[in-house]
């Protein structure tokens, strides 16, 4: 397997599991092992190319076996998760498995109240705007790159729940 399908791999799980926080890597007891046909060694490789590029954030814990273990925690940051989601030019190669999208980015446009549905569709109405509006590709694109930005917010998580994850890997894929 390559590097950067381990890369890829290494972020796509970072960026499913994003809602639990830091999660172990390394050597400890609660590290996350690497997916079958990847190695250990491939696997802390692939993390530590990753926080060098600042794709995700890596804490190290000292290691307290004398043995040079690498082991941490990480947790996939806004850059990380602008590459997987808009499509942004990583630093470092990243081979995504397309088959392997994550239930989030699959998923109809989810909500849970009637005002949560009416701010979604407002929001899927004025995607369709811009993209009908007579401006160039340019202008186009920075509009749908302001909602965004506004979708991958904490705000609009607050406000429309689901529905915010639905509508940014609906439309915004990269």
């Amino acid at each position: 397997m390559t590097d950067s399908v381990v890369r890829g791999c290494l972020l796509q799980l970072l960026y499913e599991r994003r809602s639990e926080g830091s999660i172990p890597f390394g050597h400890g007891e609660e590290a996350v092992p690497p997916p079958g046909g990847i190695s250990r060694r491939d696997w802390l490789r692939a993390v530590a190319q990753l926080s060098e590029y600042r794709l995700i954030d890596w804490t190290p814990l000292e290691d307290q076996s004398g043995m040079g273990l690498l082991s941490g925690f990480a947790k996939i940051n806004d850059f990380g998760i602008k590459v997987l989601e808009a499509g942004g030019a990583p630093p470092i190669r990243i081979s995504i498995d397309e088959s392997r999208r994550t239930p989030q980015q699959q998923e109809p446009i989810a909500t849970s109240t009637p005002q949560q549905q009416v701010i979604t569709e407002a929001l899927e109405k004025m995607i369709t705007a811009i993209n009908q509006a007579d401006l160039s590709e340019k202008e186009k694109n920075k509009a749908k790159s302001l909602l965004r930005k506004l979708l991958g917010s904490k705000a609009a998580a607050s406000v429309l729940g689901a529905g915010a994850r639905s509508l940014a890997a609906k439309y915004f894929k990269g």
